[in-house]
């Protein structure tokens, strides 16, 4: 009788412990299971914001290679920097508020390489256009003192101002020069890593742009 109590509790002790331990087992599996769906889920997150980031940034290096060759051309006919060349110059400048406004998102790129290059290639496009318009904007006020000095008959002050506004112009042609340099050397390769980022098909969108953009083309006296 003894030994048929003994064993049974040897029964119930055996029985409740394999279950303790399929629940362990259990909770485990369970616990696991969701740490990898959550890590997955992140993944899949970050991948998605990557790629979403990326194509913005496709987006602006091919709308501002579309607009510094628009900006070449027109350079080179009329008056270099008249109204259509400043304005091309200024479009540039607005794709480059876009970029400052999603600046922190470069971030969700996992290459630290193609981040340094988006930083570098701005920066440089940056420098470039805010020297033009600068540029610009003081050598069209110099022109306003050259013409007043000249009525005045201060020949003396009207050579200084020339003078200077040689420089200006110099240097804006250096800045505008800079400005097609980072196109060439930066964003045309940085855009052909970033289609591999954004899994974008390799399509040059700068240039089926321009190529549609000389059929209508632009008419000399805008740039007067």
């Amino acid at each position: 009788m003894a030994a048929n109590v003994t064993q049974s509790i040897f029964d119930v002790t055996g029985a409740a412990g394999a279950q303790f331990i399929a629940m362990i087992i259990g909770a485990f599996l369970a616990s696991a299971g969701g740490f990898f769906v959550a890590w997955l889920l992140d993944r899949m997150e970050r991948k998605r914001q990557e790629r979403s980031i990326a194509l913005v940034c496709l987006d602006l290096l091919s709308s501002l290679g579309v607009l510094t060759r628009l900006a070449k051309d027109a350079r080179a006919r009329g008056n270099p920097y008249g109204p259509y060349t400043v304005r091309l110059v200024r479009s540039c400048m607005r794709d480059l508020n876009v970029y400052e406004r999603n600046r922190e998102r470069i971030a969700d790129i996992s290459d630290p390489d193609v981040r340094a290059e988006i930083y570098q290639c701005m920066a440089r496009m940056t420098l470039a256009v805010e020297g033009i318009l600068g540029e610009s904007d003081i050598i069209a006020v110099t022109d306003e003192a050259i013409e007043a000095a000249r009525i005045k008959g201060e020949m003396a002050k009207v050579d200084e101002l020339t003078q200077q506004r040689q420089e200006r112009c110099g240097r804006r042609d250096a800045s505008f020069d800079f400005m097609m340099e980072a196109t060439q050397n930066f964003c045309d390769p940085l855009s052909i890593k970033l289609r591999k980022v954004a899994k974008s098909e390799a399509q040059n969108l700068a240039a089926i742009v321009a190529a549609n953009a000389q059929a209508a083309a632009v008419p000399q006296k805008m740039d007067d």
